[in-house]
């Protein structure tokens, strides 16, 4: 073999090494990918599921029996939350009104996966402009739900209006 032969037979070997080393990464960015994508979805579903169960409660305690005519019959802003005896480790069954998941914070740990920290805020607000919280009662409830993963920088926030129609 002459020197033109051995500068080729280098200069193969360095694309070739090249090309794997390319391809290596670019395999291993795939997989983080898809890692993030799987910690998302975890992350989507666990909110998802929490407004679910919030859904599928009373709109208010004073509403859980009676019907209800007047915003003066609801529970004060100040005092959303559980009340008293509601909560024993089990928030999703021992919960009955809707406002009872303010200030409800957990952690779901997934194996393989993540550990997932879980909070929650009720307010009132305006009836005419969602966005705007109001300090006294009104016919709508407005529930965010924040989900973050233990190994990401992102919060997931999503959130659901909840409306009480009287009836006669």
């Amino acid at each position: 073999m002459n020197t033109g032969q051995t500068v080729l037979t280098i200069v193969a070997v360095v694309l070739l090494g090249t090309n794997v080393f390319n391809v290596n990464r670019s395999s291993l960015q795939h997989g983080i990918v898809l890692q993030q994508t799987e910690i998302g979805l975890f992350g989507i579903s666990m909110a998802t599921s929490l407004l679910e169960e919030a859904q599928g409660k009373a709109f208010d305690r004073a509403s859980v029996l009676d019907q209800l005519i007047s915003t003066t019959q609801l529970t004060p802003p100040d005092s959303l939350g559980a009340d008293v005896g509601e909560y024993h480790g089990d928030p999703l069954g021992d919960f009955n009104d809707f406002d009872d998941f303010n200030k409800l914070k957990d952690s779901v740990t997934i194996k393989d996966v993540d550990t997932f920290y879980r909070w929650a805020t009720v307010i009132y607000v305006d009836t005419a402009n969602p966005e705007i919280k109001r300090n006294y009662t009104t016919w709508i409830k407005k529930i965010t739900v924040y989900v973050r993963g233990k190994s990401s920088n992102d919060t997931l926030q999503m959130s659901y209006l909840f409306t009480y129609w009287p009836f006669r």
